[in-house]
């Protein structure tokens, strides 16, 4: 009895032990494989998110490339390739097949395209361009004078204004050779955004007024108030793809004086807005005002020019070649 007691509790205790061996590799396991789960957990939407915002990113580079990078306005509807008339046929072939209906926007002011050009040919380092809003303007000569004293190329940005010698600072601007492009013939945001026919029609004015005082028809344009703003939410990405498809190029900009505020502006601020964090800038369109109030916009232009030079910039003027900065979409 004994030496079967022995031998049946000797297998009791080792069954015991091989169930406890088996329990604690059951447990072992089960420990590995939450292991494994909970760091599958952390690293798939990890690499998910990495993946995802690298293409997002790309898609988002893409779009931007595509939106500057429109090899052209089509040809002018009425003014076929082979010489002859279109007519509604050619528009059904175009826009049939159930494409939207064809904008009849379009049609309207069938001589307003810009020259062929090069788009985002230029995109130069270290490049400052000056631009100036609202002029011309009783210190449009004095703003020649120093970009003169200077040697430097400029961008004005002019609205509609028809005396004598709005027309004849205009002339001074293009003969200095300086760039012109249209801002505005009214400035009047509560009419030019309403719709894309109202900001055709102003633009129009402006181009023509430019082209009729100057011989020369501009190629670029500024936004008043920048290409997105409070007026324009509703009619803005209609706005730009007309002005686009009709080969003109817009511009906003990435640095400004500030001398549009309220109130006048130190001289020395207006400097230190242009000049901030100088050594950071890749390339910059500076905003600034020709009106006749801002009469220290042009006590710091030297001080301006002279910064930027410092910081080893050259000053060039804007052209239909040089990639344009602009305000990216809203999401």
């Amino acid at each position: 009895m004994s030496e079967f007691g022995t031998v049946q509790e000797t297998q009791e205790k080792g069954g015991v032990r091989r169930a406890g061996g088996r329990r604690l590799k059951g447990r072992g396991r089960r420990r590995s494989v939450l292991l494994v789960l909970l760091t599958l957990a952390v690293l798939i939407p990890t690499a998910l998110s990495m993946v995802l915002g690298v293409c997002l990113e790309q898609a988002w580079a893409e779009l931007d490339q595509l939106r500057q990078t429109v090899d052209g306005p089509p040809p002018q509807i009425g003014a076929a390739s082979s010489g002859g008339d279109t007519g509604d046929t050619g528009r059904e072939e175009e826009y049939g097949n159930g494409a939207p209906e064809r904008p009849a926007y379009q049609d309207l002011y069938p001589e307003l395209y810009a020259k062929p050009h090069e788009w985002n040919r230029v995109d130069e380092e270290k490049v400052v361009y000056l631009t100036f809003d609202d002029g011309p303007s009783a210190r449009t000569p004095e703003i020649l004078e120093i970009l003169e004293q200077y040697d430097v190329k400029a961008t004005f940005f002019v609205v509609g204004k028809e005396t004598g010698q709005a027309k004849q600072w205009m002339r001074d601007i293009v003969a200095a050779g300086h760039t012109l492009g249209v801002h505005s013939y009214s400035h009047d945001y509560n009419r030019i955004y309403t719709s894309v026919e109202a900001y055709l029609e102003d633009f129009a004015q402006m181009y023509h007024l430019i082209l009729e005082t100057t011989g020369e028809a501009p190629q670029i344009f500024r936004f008043p108030g920048g290409s997105i703003n409070a007026y324009n939410g509703a009619t803005y990405r209609e706005i730009v793809s007309e002005m686009v498809r009709r080969g003109f190029v817009y511009y906003d900009w990435n640095r400004m004086t500030g001398d549009a505020v309220r109130g006048t502006v130190p001289v020395r601020r207006l400097v230190q807005n242009a000049l901030n964090q100088v050594d950071t800038m890749r390339r910059s369109i500076v905003l600034m005002h020709d009106s006749r109030r801002f009469t220290n916009t042009v006590e710091a232009l030297p001080a301006i020019i002279e910064g930027y030079r410092e910081a080893g910039f050259t000053l060039a003027p804007l052209t239909p070649e040089v990639r344009p900065i602009i305000y990216a979409y809203p999401q």
